[in-house]
């Protein structure tokens, strides 16, 4: 009998050994799996965050590849066009306002052209003829009238 009691003490130290064992395990598999879990929550925050900038772009490039109809980008004539959006279209503008008043702005100088005082060259432009009857002016006398033309006064037509 006491070979099996020592026997059955060998057995149940042996079977504490194995237990002992199976409970590092145990933890190691235990440390293991909740290291796994903490990476898959990690991952599924950032497929999250990818599916809505996803979903975000996505309904940014929509605007690009399905644009709204209207009478300027479609064979629609404006007539058919809703009040609102014909008012949109016709006052819509990329120009960004600055703030200033329309027109020349104060303290600005501008630019003109202005007569010279002593001119260079003066040029007396004269028809050679007479422009209802074809006749030679070379020889008739110059009179200003009193919308400023030239008239002959020796050669009447």
């Amino acid at each position: 009998m006491k070979e099996q009691v020592t026997d059955i003490s060998k057995v149940l130290q042996d079977m504490t050994a194995e237990m002992r064992l199976m409970r590092e395990t145990i933890d190691q598999q235990y440390a293991e799996i909740a290291k796994l879990n903490r990476n898959i929550e990690a991952l599924n925050h950032q497929i999250r965050k990818k599916d809505e900038e996803n979903a975000r772009l996505k309904e940014r490039l929509s605007k690009y590849e399905k644009p709204k109809k209207n009478s300027s980008n479609s064979s629609t004539p404006p007539s058919k066009e809703s009040m609102k959006d014909e008012i949109v279209r016709r006052t819509k503008s990329l120009r960004k306002p600055s703030g200033k008043k329309p027109g020349g702005q104060a303290g600005h100088d501008g630019h003109k052209l202005s007569c010279s005082p002593s001119p260079d060259e003066i040029i007396d432009d004269m028809p050679n003829y007479c422009t209802n009857c074809g006749e030679t002016l070379a020889d008739a006398e110059r009179v200003l009238d009193y919308v400023g033309m030239l008239v002959n006064q020796s050669k009447t037509t």
